[in-house]
């Protein structure tokens, strides 16, 4: 073997081990000499469907997150940065949010920037954050809308009818003419109460009235102790009320009391008040002379009490009978 063949195989040889060191250099290292958590990274990401849009055109805004193992979104997770937008759907996957939005802005504008707030495995909250997305709003008008040929709105004709103007207008005038004529008959109706209301009987009239009609009744006569006392005690109660500056018939006797500490007259009518509070609610049973004498009373009360007693017009007084 001579010099050169010798030479020609240590180059081989030198070539073989370079080739197998760059192989060497080349290949990846074992699983563990890699950085821990490279592909456990956080990310945010937001892509949308075309940066071009007109005015109504609907568009789907995607958002891609990795969040790190052992981590997770809130109960109430969402994209912040959103609220100038209109959201017309909302689609939530695994690592991805997509939001459809409609173009409702006249002028170019830019989407974002967005965040995503999620929560680590030390429960601390961490925020990742994206860049903004330049959005260009094109003329409805067309590639030259200064070459668009528009026509004046005062041509336009409208081809509708304007009978439903009419009808309108009609009912308009029908249910005001209605709500004067409900005004004259309210008018009215209200003027008759009045006068009625100046010809009834004055308030001892009323109560005298009432007490014949008690007496001639026969109720205390024939067992109904109870309603007789019950009606005779309000009509004397009517009549205070009428006479006196306080709700006499929805008051108890002991509130009545405590109003007619001063008047001497409304006084002596209190022990007839509750005499007839026994018979009601304690099923006391009087005498028919307890009764002659109770009817006395509430007349002399009436008869003494009487607000029109110095009027000329005013008939003279009637004997106090039982």
């Amino acid at each position: 073997m001579n010099r050169f063949s010798i030479h020609r195989i240590y180059a081989l040889k030198i070539q073989v081990l370079l080739g197998a060191l760059i192989c060497f250099l080349l290949l990846p290292g074992p699983a563990g000499s890699q950085t821990p958590g490279t592909d456990d990274l956080p990310s945010l990401s937001a892509t949308i469907e075309k940066n071009t849009a007109r005015i109504g055109d609907m568009l789907w805004l995607t958002f891609t997150y990795q969040i790190p193992q052992g981590a997770q979104l809130p109960d109430d997770a969402s994209i912040s940065g959103l609220e100038t937008l209109t959201v017309v759907e909302h689609k939530a996957e695994p690592n991805q949010i997509q939001i459809r939005f409609m173009v409702d802005q006249l002028e170019s504008f830019n989407l974002g920037p967005f965040s995503l707030t999620y929560i680590n495995d030390g429960n601390n909250e961490q925020q990742l954050t994206t860049d903004p997305i330049a959005i260009t709003i094109l003329s409805n008008l067309g590639e030259k809308p200064e070459e668009a040929a528009l026509k004046p709105i005062e041509d336009i004709i409208s081809t509708k009818t304007n009978w439903l103007t009419y009808l309108l207008w009609a009912l308009s005038l029908i249910l005001l003419t209605g709500f004067v004529f409900l005004f004259i008959w309210w008018r009215k109706r209200r003027r008759i109460r009045d006068i009625q209301a100046t010809m009834q009987d004055p308030p001892h009239v009323r109560a005298e009235k009432e007490i014949d009609k008690l007496i001639a009744s026969g109720l205390f006569e024939t067992g109904n102790v109870k309603a007789f006392y019950f009606n005779f005690s309000e009509t004397i109660r009517r009549y205070m009320e009428s006479i006196r500056s306080f709700p006499a018939a929805e008051m108890t006797t002991e509130e009545i009391a405590r109003w007619v500490n001063i008047d001497p007259s409304d006084q002596k009518i209190l022990p007839l008040l509750r005499q007839a509070d026994l018979v009601k609610f304690a099923d006391s049973i009087p005498a028919p002379d307890r009764k002659d004498q109770d009817i006395l009373t509430a007349r002399t009360y009436i008869q003494q009490t009487r607000p029109m007693a110095n009027d000329p017009q005013e008939s003279p007084a009637k004997e106090v009978r039982p």
